[in-house]
């Protein structure tokens, strides 16, 4: 257990960042956490699946949580295609009017370059805002930077107290992109193993009774993991089988007009249960679509993840899609294969889920100019 907590940003996600709020002396200021793969402020797939949804294989987030409002940001805008900040409010009614979420065309930025963004009840005189209503408390304050340029980086904002000091709260963190997925690489179980044995390498050299403590607080973490994630598979079949009695291959779960994502419209999620266990499965969806010359979304994608809502490795998005055009219409539109038995052809749209034949497949459709859209 205590290895566990020691090496599982889960625990200081939902535990820290709570004391945190209640004894800012003894634990110290808010830190920002990170789904990006080979950085200091990287989660463990534990914590990614338990916050889920997860994020795109391309969505790079970085997450502070439990803040005291008022507060005001200040930061550089990521190099990306697209990119927003949302406030998960809690303490006070909620607002769904899509305010709580400012996108990347909606910040002012000063001559620097620079955005400032006040979360608060009364509008500042200048900058972004996030209107707070009466919420004395952001549960979660979440940056998401879709498609990163490759070999580009970018850092978390500052976070001040909006008091007449404007205190600053969190130092600014560095945070790369892109990179590889987190489960493709040692930052789950095995590093927290390694860590443990390596922090207490000492103990190893003379004192066989703490060597065997350590391999065992190390294997605990390692089965602690797999609890946890077992728990999100099963919450997350009860959901989808039970509650919203989705049937594989047949139904699609709409995203509710201006509900996704804790009221906002700007990121709609249709999701859908796949079943490749008896022949290939094809998702058809729109690539593009243009009204009167404008765009009617600015990103989709297709990803597909398993129960417990760690994603598959391949996926596609609306740059790497082979589309085809709709005879005498204004879009075009794709066609992705769920498949165990990959062709690799050239220009086919496939998804190998023989490491998963049995899941859940999500298209994201990023700031549609209406609900009409969805």
């Amino acid at each position: 257990l205590v290895n566990f907590a020691t090496h599982s940003s889960l625990f200081d996600l939902l535990i820290v960042s709570k004391l945190r709020h209640r004894f800012p002396k003894i634990f110290g200021k808010p830190k920002w956490i990170s789904n990006i793969t080979g950085t200091p402020t990287c989660v463990d797939d534990v914590t990614t699946a338990m916050i889920g949804p997860f994020p795109e294989l391309n969505d790079f987030n970085a997450i502070t949580a439990m803040v005291r409002l008022p507060v005001v940001l200040k930061g550089v805008p990521p190099e990306c295609r697209y990119w927003s900040i949302q406030a998960f409010l809690s303490g006070g009614k909620e607002i769904v009017s899509g305010n709580q979420i400012v996108c990347d065309k909606e910040f002012s930025l000063d001559e620097d370059g620079k955005y400032t963004l006040t979360i608060s009840a009364t509008k500042p005189s200048s900058g972004s805002w996030i209107d707070s209503g009466d919420a004395v408390m952001a549960k979660m304050i979440v940056i998401r930077a879709f498609c990163c340029n490759p070999g580009s980086g970018w850092r978390t904002p500052d976070l001040y107290a909006k008091d007449g000091s404007m205190t600053k709260m969190s130092e600014t963190e560095r945070i790369a992109g892109p990179c590889a997925l987190s489960r493709t690489v040692s930052s789950g179980p095995v590093t927290r193993l390694k860590t443990s044995l390596l922090a207490n390498a000492f103990f190893l050299l003379g004192f066989p009774q703490y060597a065997r403590a350590v391999v065992t607080g190390g294997l605990g973490a390692v089965l602690m993991r797999r609890m946890a994630l077992r728990k999100v598979d099963k919450k997350m079949r009860g959901l989808l089988l039970g509650v919203r009695k989705l049937k594989p291959n047949v139904d699609v779960s709409m995203p509710a007009a201006r509900a996704s994502l804790g009221g906002s419209a700007k990121h709609s999620y249709f999701t859908m249960i796949y079943d490749a266990r008896e022949g290939d499965v094809v998702v058809s969806g729109v690539l593009k679509w243009k009204k009167d010359g404008k765009d009617m979304f600015r990103y989709t994608s297709v990803t597909c993840y398993e129960f417990n809502a760690l994603p598959l490795p391949s996926y596609f998005d609306d740059r790497s899609l082979t589309g085809h055009a709709v005879p005498q219409g204004d879009k075009e539109k794709y066609d992705v294969v769920l498949t165990t038995k990959p062709t690799r052809k050239k220009g086919l749209n496939e998804i190998d889920v023989s490491q998963y034949p049995f899941g859940v497949v999500v298209v994201r459709l990023v700031y549609p100019v209406d609900d009409n859209v969805l």
